[in-house]
């Protein structure tokens, strides 16, 4: 769903598409661990999830309909930015403890994030940040394992998926 209109999860009105969201994900047991998204994938790895809104069926982002769930609404031109663990395929918009891994911003804040962050390597293809995604995404497919999770974290030099 475009950032450009207002975004709802009510726990009423949703508490269907909530429930099935919630079994898509696999949350970590660490208050700094990942909650992964085991849903469909897009191109570039990131949790896709079919709601059924009012103009018919439509495709959210998975991190961003944590976010709204989590808050309860998103409103038009604000996004959701990983600020802890820049996954994909995180979906942790849990606040306990402090260690959301996603927050509420603006696409402006998103691009300065990466730039501070030096992920704005534009050089790491699609497919391979897919393919990153899938090993995260198929290392928690039995339940949470840490080892694993890690494995698949630092299958590469780089310990994120960008």
């Amino acid at each position: 769903m475009a950032r450009n209109r207002r975004f709802v999860v009510d726990a009423a009105e949703h508490a269907d598409e909530i429930v099935r969201f919630r079994a898509f994900v696999v949350q970590g047991p660490e208050p700094g661990d990942c909650d992964i998204w085991r849903g469909a994938l897009s191109e570039k790895g990131y949790g896709r999830f079919w709601v059924n809104r009012p103009g018919g069926p439509t495709v959210v982002s998975a991190h961003r309909y944590a976010l709204a769930l989590q808050r309860g609404t998103l409103n038009a031109g604000e996004c959701a930015r990983h600020v802890r663990c820049d996954n994909p395929v995180c979906v942790r918009a849990r606040v306990e403890g402090g260690n959301a891994h996603l927050v509420v911003g603006t696409q402006l804040d998103n691009v300065n994030d990466r730039i501070r962050k030096g992920r704005s390597r534009m050089w790491l293809p699609s497919d391979v940040r897919l393919a990153r995604a899938r090993r995260l995404r198929e290392a928690v497919a039995g339940g949470w394992d840490a080892a694993a999770v890690q494995a698949a974290l630092l299958f590469s030099e780089d310990p994120t998926l960008f």
